[in-house]
């Protein structure tokens, strides 16, 4: 494999291809229990709305569009997450063509994204909207970069379609578009882009795109950041000062936990010389230079001015996954030639992509040998076959208090609606009748309290108070591929407008 790919660099796009649909069928195999970010996108495809929650939607509206088709499944939510995966690695190395002269370095730029933990195992189990964003980066990029080189009304639409998709994928996207317009105008024929007129034409396309989310987004804009900005400010500090120094700090650390894997392969595989080539510099280096510095400088603004400590991984990953590519501009300005160094290289995104599915496959299929239990084996299935038989029911609405519940439900039973306390923004019609009760349901603990509180308000305020005091009921369920003792509980109840007549 190591051999052909040094002889025919193209070939990394059966490569990919063929991982991505390993990786389909590994997620196939194991237990339809779906984890956050998997569950949001089964319980948001009941609705195709110009906004949803703290997330711009274009992800969602993707999903929603393959469930309207195909109707919502496993499957649906597998293929979407691996095509979009596999578009972006496609797309990586698309602009690592443009970028570095050796094809040879653009599979080695592109195989490096195997060698970043959030990319290859956080962004295969989770992860959604991210996933569009890198996708978009890419887009940009190589709008951007086909612009300087070779300006075409068509590379001015690629820019235009790139910004407007991109602000529809996550919110942060905007600081990459203000880095890469920063980049532009320091590039040598940035300023005569930005002046031509061709480029009015893109902010007229990305405007368009995104004008009817950012209409929806000024009426509910407490919907779309209170929940972010909270999490930004998790276990903050209470001292300026000390928010000061936490920030940063935090920051910088996620860039190194993010960049350090890539690092190090690339300082064993090129040897002691890579430090000394990083000092090497060409106008694309010095363009990726200022769209990193860019960026740097920007969320470190915000973290003094909004207080921000509690950063996340993949808030930078966007940013950081670019790094291969700025790695190997440096070894190309270098001089370095990459068939000297490539069958080395090779050897590890090739192990990786043996590892990461098989470490998937068992650490899900076999959670015993782990002696815990994931997302994948909450037995929902099993649990919405027995409720319905047991009550010999199937429920008007299903209700519940948290999404994870509410997407997981939605899988289950996709021709029936499905609501959740957390997003109350979000409703829907439904049928309330004896023959289509309504059916609560929450995870629960074998000693937990009957119900939770926010569902029993619900139902007073929603199906009236003389309903708010029904029967909850608790059952156990044996967890997927777990032993026969290992129990899940879940808390349900069915209420009914009116007994049922025998």
């Amino acid at each position: 494999m190591r051999n052909l790919l040094v002889r025919r660099p193209d070939f990394i796009v059966l490569l990919l291809t063929g991982y991505f649909l390993l990786e389909f069928a590994v997620r196939m195999s194991m237990p339809d229990g779906l984890r956050y970010d998997e569950a949001q996108q089964a319980f948001f495809s009941q609705w195709l709305a110009l906004g949803y929650d703290s997330q711009p939607p274009l992800y969602n509206w993707f999903q929603a569009a393959v469930v309207s088709v195909f109707d919502l499944s496993m499957t649906t939510i597998a293929a979407v997450k691996n095509l979009v995966l596999l578009l972006v690695y496609l797309s990586y190395y698309k602009l690592a063509r443009i970028l570095l002269q050796d094809r040879l370095f653009a599979v080695i730029a592109t195989l490096s994204l195997l060698t970043i933990p959030q990319l290859f195992w956080e962004a295969q189990r989770d992860l959604t909207h991210t996933v569009a964003q890198m996708l978009a980066i890419n887009l940009l990029l190589y709008g951007i970069v086909k612009t300087l080189k070779a300006p075409s009304l068509k590379s001015y639409v690629v820019v235009g379609l790139a910004l407007g998709l991109g602000m529809l994928t996550k919110y942060n996207f905007a600081l990459i578009a203000v880095a890469a317009l920063v980049a532009v105008w320091l590039h040598p024929d940035g300023r005569a882009r930005i002046f031509d007129r061709r480029f009015l034409l893109s902010i007229a396309i990305a405007a368009l795109l995104f004008l009817p989310h950012a209409l929806w987004l000024l009426d509910n804009f407490a919907v779309a950041s209170g929940r972010t900005l909270g999490i930004m400010e998790q276990d903050a500090p209470n001292g300026a000062l000390a928010k000061l120094i936490q920030g940063p700090f935090k920051f910088l650390r996620l860039a190194v936990v993010i960049v350090a894997p890539t690092f190090v392969v690339y300082a064993i595989v090129f040897g002691k010389s890579f430090l000394r080539n990083l000092r090497s510099t060409t106008v694309w280096t010095r363009f990726f230079d200022v769209i990193f510095v860019t960026i740097a400088v920007i969320v470190l603004v915000l973290i003094v001015a909004i207080g921000m400590t509690a950063l996340r991984d993949r808030w930078l990953l966007p940013f950081l996954f670019l790094v291969p590519i700025y790695f190997c501009l440096k070894m190309q300005a270098a001089g370095i030639r990459p068939e000297n160094f490539a069958r080395r290289f090779l050897v590890v995104p090739l192990v990786m992509m043996a590892l990461i599915p098989t470490a998937l496959f068992v650490r899900v299929n076999f959670p015993t040998l782990f002696g815990s239990y994931q997302a994948y084996n909450v037995p929902y299935a099993t649990f919405a076959e027995k409720v319905v038989a047991e009550e010999g029911k199937t429920p008007g609405l299903i209700m519940t208090n948290d999404w994870l519940a509410a997407g997981n439900m939605r899988l289950q039973m996709s021709h029936t609606t499905v609501m959740s306390l957390f997003f109350a923004n979000l409703t829907l019609d439904y049928n309330w009748t004896s023959e289509k009760p309504v059916l609560l349901v929450w995870l629960s603990t074998k000693d937990a309290p009957p119900a939770p509180s926010a569902l029993r308000q619900w139902v007073g305020q929603n199906l009236g108070t003389q309903y708010s005091g029904f029967d909850a009921r608790l059952m156990a369920v044996p967890y997927a591929r777990g032993r026969p003792d290992d129990m899940q509980y879940f808390g349900y109840a069915w209420i009914y407008p009116t007994r049922p007549t025998n």
